[in-house]
């Protein structure tokens, strides 16, 4: 790996994440409307069928989870802190998702259909726990780009490799607020400025400042070509699942054999405490440590806030991918990709574009 390179430091404020597979090959508008931006949640497992909460499946549209949560509580009268969800999902798109709901274990069940404006009721069934975050599968997507200026061969090419290879699995810009000012605000707090105003702020500004931390030791590794390979030092890690290895513990060619088939992949800091019990090498940590020399204070400051430091895939497999064009510049793109991962990462490999504010 190479040493730190010109442009990944400087002012606070989230990178421009690096593109492995080359320059974009055009242009184009990404959720022109609400349902040009289509998610579905897989949660992997079913309903228990019985216990104190309820597993109920929604549509909602131009609303945030949490907007749907509270309207949902309102309209069934149960106390909001107690609902649970797996993944937070964006606000201009048609999404569906899981939320889990307590119930008296006597009560009929309620009915589905609309509750209010931008929210339906798909399905409900008795569920024995609360949903936690992070307690799916993964999500499937639907994406239609519009005013499409792209070459359909190039982009059937550029899609192909994608599927083939991956691309770097950097944390959207939703990650960071608008502006960036979720990172700019954890910045400012972990060096002695202002905290957040509540638990949610702070969970934000906490992911923030972790995840441009990933971000900028990913985009050096995209820079030095080592982003989709197994180096001596690499903590590796199973395509998705958390189970970490040191690459020095398998053999070179069964590594590679691995690596090529996206069975494996490197992997990057979440900065936190108990760093130690990751057993990272010594020499890989000083390294990620000098792509983010502007936010070491900060990074000190994170590991006071009771999180635990973790690791990432540097690479993101993207599953079930598939394009079609229904009409002349428009370019509709299904995939399915791992909780956690972005839709808009995988965009940035193939077009440069817009969105509605």
């Amino acid at each position: 790996m190479s040493e730190p390179t010109a442009g990944l430091t400087g002012p606070i404020s989230p990178i421009t994440p690096v593109n492995a597979w080359g320059a974009p090959l055009g242009q184009a508008r990404v959720a022109a409307s609400p349902a040009d931006f289509q998610v579905t949640e897989v949660l992997g497992y079913r309903a228990d069928g019985e216990g104190p909460h309820l597993l109920v499946e929604i549509e909602k549209c131009g609303l945030s989870t949490a907007d749907a949560m509270q309207q949902l509580a309102r309209a069934w009268d149960c106390p909001r802190r107690e609902m649970g969800y797996a993944g937070r999902k964006d606000r201009q798109a048609v999404t569906r998702q899981w939320l889990s709901v307590p119930w008296p274990v006597n009560a009929a069940l309620p009915e589905t259909g609309p509750i209010g404006e931008g929210l339906v009721v798909l399905s409900v069934e008795r569920h024995r726990r609360k949903l936690r975050i992070g307690a799916l599968q993964g999500n499937r997507f639907r994406l239609t780009l519009r005013e499409a200026s792209l070459d359909p061969r190039a982009v059937s090419s550029r899609l192909a490799r994608v599927a083939r290879c991956g691309v770097p699995n950097y944390f959207g810009p939703q990650r960071f607020g608008r502006g960036g000012r979720n990172l700019s605000a954890a910045v400012d707090w972990l060096t002695g400025g202002r905290r957040p105003r509540g638990r949610s702020d702070r969970s934000m500004q906490l992911s923030a400042l972790r995840s441009e931390v990933f971000n900028r030791v990913l985009a050096a590794r995209v820079l030095d070509g080592s982003w989709n390979q197994a180096i001596a030092d690499d903590l590796m890690v199973l395509d998705g699942r958390g189970s970490l290895f040191p690459a020095s513990e398998e053999p070179a060619d069964s590594l590679a054999r691995r690596m090529a088939g996206l069975h494996v992949h490197a992997t990057g800091p979440l900065p936190g405490r108990r760093a130690d019990a990751l057993r990272l090498p010594a020499a890989l940590a000083d390294w990620e440590d000098k792509q983010t020399p502007c936010l070491a204070a900060a990074v000190d400051g994170l590991t006071a806030q009771g999180l635990d430091a973790a690791r990432r895939a540097l690479r993101l497999s993207v599953g079930e991918l598939a394009w079609a064009w229904p009409a002349p510049q428009t370019l509709v793109i299904t995939c399915r990709l791992p909780r956690g991962a972005y839709a808009t990462t995988v965009l940035r490999e193939l077009v440069t574009w817009s969105a509605p504010e």
